[in-house]
Order: structure tokens, then sequence, then C-alpha cells
């Protein structure tokens, strides 16, 4: 009898617990090969990015960890037409086939008011640093730059980038310091006039895993992922990395009135518009860090309280 992965009706960041309980099963299944797993998505009514890039890291995993194989998936037309939008079908389809992904075909691309620009990270390839470094970021910084005056629309456009940038820099730098094990992650910037959305997954090191071995003291998971958003807590000490990277993307959530949500090896903190919650959850193997950043009232690092204290002055910001 083969084996159901039913992804939940609403598959949006909103309803992420949903799905994170859906699919911890396959987490145990590494190097089982089960066979006939069916990823049944045919109830979905509705997905949004976030769901799009779950989807596909957890059928990414599942493949290129011997979990599963002669899977299947199941889709509905709402589902194949997104997931075509925003270019994760070819990728989905490439994994369930056990074919090679062309992570190559990723691109910025507007899409009547707003942009997607999603992009691999892609470890033993130059082609990702390069990419997000010399075409992605620019892209983005461009699109704020120019809006057109027919909009009316009255933002912060230097200062919009530049949070955009910073926050899209600093997760970036986040997953690539801590998910080693993971060489297939995909980083996805998107938004309008409005808002922007940062989204990334890992299935590598998670943070509780991580941080753990160089805490002083026995903390629950939350309580370590809670840890993990304080200034100056690393789990790489003795080294040059500062430690701020998750801080500073808390501090930007909280002073632009954003969300900042952050999943690990089950537990979850979540910053909703300065209100902060923590827990335990369904497990997930690695990160999945969500932002999301109100335009209207955008901050940048000079905003940051004491942030231009001496402490600060070795920090590394990539891509600035």
């Amino acid at each position: 009898m083969s084996r159901e992965i039913k992804i939940p009706r609403i598959c949006t960041i909103g309803e992420i617990f949903k799905f994170l309980k859906a699919v911890e099963a396959i987490f145990s299944l590494e190097n089982k090969f089960e066979p006939d797993v069916v990823f049944n998505m045919l109830e979905i009514e509705d997905i949004d990015l976030t769901g799009l890039l779950l989807n596909y890291k957890i059928i990414e995993f599942a493949v290129e960890h011997n979990c599963i194989c002669k899977s299947k998936l199941s889709t509905n037309n709402l589902v194949e037409d997104k997931l075509m939008e925003y270019y994760f079908w070819d990728l989905l389809q490439a994994y369930i086939k056990e074919k090679k992904a062309n992570y190559k075909e990723l691109d910025f691309k507007i899409k009547g008011e707003f942009f997607i620009a999603p992009v691999a990270l892609l470890r033993k390839d130059k082609f990702s640093k390069e990419k997000i470094k010399d075409d992605f970021l620019p892209k983005i910084e461009e699109y704020y730059k120019n809006i057109p005056e027919n909009k009316n629309i009255n933002i912060d456009k230097a200062k919009v980038s530049s949070m955009i940038l910073q926050c899209f820099s600093e997760i970036l730098l986040n997953f690539w310091e801590h998910a080693v094990e993971d060489t297939k992650s995909i980083i996805v910037a998107n938004g309008n006039y409005d808002y922007a959305e940062i989204i990334c997954a890992d299935t590598g090191n998670g943070i509780i895993s991580t941080l753990k071995p160089v805490l002083n003291k026995l903390y629950s998971k939350d309580d370590i992922l809670a840890k993990a958003m304080e200034k100056f807590v690393t789990s790489k000490k003795d080294t040059d990395h500062m430690g701020c990277g998750l801080w500073i993307l808390n501090q930007i959530t909280n002073l632009s009135k954003g969300r900042l949500y952050i999943f690990s090896e089950g537990a979850y903190y979540l910053n909703n518009f300065g209100k902060f919650t923590k827990g335990e959850c369904s497990y997930w193997k690695g990160t999945i860090i969500y932002m999301f950043l109100r335009l209207s009232t955008p901050k940048t690092l000079s905003d940051i309280e004491d942030f231009t204290s001496e402490e600060f002055n070795d920090l590394k910001i990539n891509f600035q």
C-alpha cells in the first residue's frame, strides 16, 4: 500500500503549522527508499509563494536523501498554474522523474505590478553568488527606483531598496554560513510597491542543532530559537562571525512593523508587527525564514538604536 503525503487545502504562510505536520514524516524516511509515495496536492484551494517553496523543498529532500522511489505528484490546475508562474514546476517534475534539475532557469521577472526573484543557492556553483550580486539585487533596486510617476506612490525609494537588500543579504548570509549540508536551497524575493516578502528554506543543519552545543545552559528548543535572535549570539565563537544577522532582521521587523517567522527543528519564533510568540511545532529539518516588509515605513541599519557603536565596527554586510 502506497504512502500518501496529503498537502493541506490552504497551503500558505498563515497555515504553515498544518503543512509542517503533514510533511514531517518524510524526514524519518532518510535512506529507506519507500516506494510509490504520493504527494497529494489535489485538494489545495489556496497556495502562496511560501507554500510553493516548501513543497519544492520537501520533495527535493525526499529524492536527494533517498526517502522515496517511484513517487508521484498529484496536482490540480490551480497548483500547476502557480508552480509554473513561480518557476517551480520544472524543478518538481525533474525530481519526481529523478532527473537533474535545471536551476539556471530561475530568474528575476516583473509580472504586472509585482516582481518575483527566485535564485538557487548552489554552493558548488559560482553562478549563484555572482548572479545574486551582479544581477538579482541590482534589478530589485532598479524596480523600486523606477516607480512610474502615474502610480502616485509616495515612498522613500532609496530607503526601501536599502531595507530589502539588507534583509535579503542577511538571510542569504545566514543560510550560506549554517546550512552547509544543504546545497540546493532557493531564496525568493517577491513584492510590489506596497510590500516585499523574502523566503528561504533549507534542510541542512538547523539553528537548534548548531547553536545548542555552544550555549552554557540547557534550553528548550523554542528558547534556543529565541536566544538566536539576540545580539552577538553565534554558533561560531572565536571567529569573525558576529552573530548579529537574525538580530538585525528582528530589529528591522520591529521598526518597520513587519513580520518575521522562523521555524527550525521542531520550534518556531514569530514576530508579528512587534508581538513575539515562540513554541514547539512539527519537525522541519533545517530552517525556514519568512519575512514580510511594509514599504510605507522602511527602516535600515541607521534606524537601529546603538547600531553605530564600536561593537559593530567589524560587521560585514554583503552586497551593499
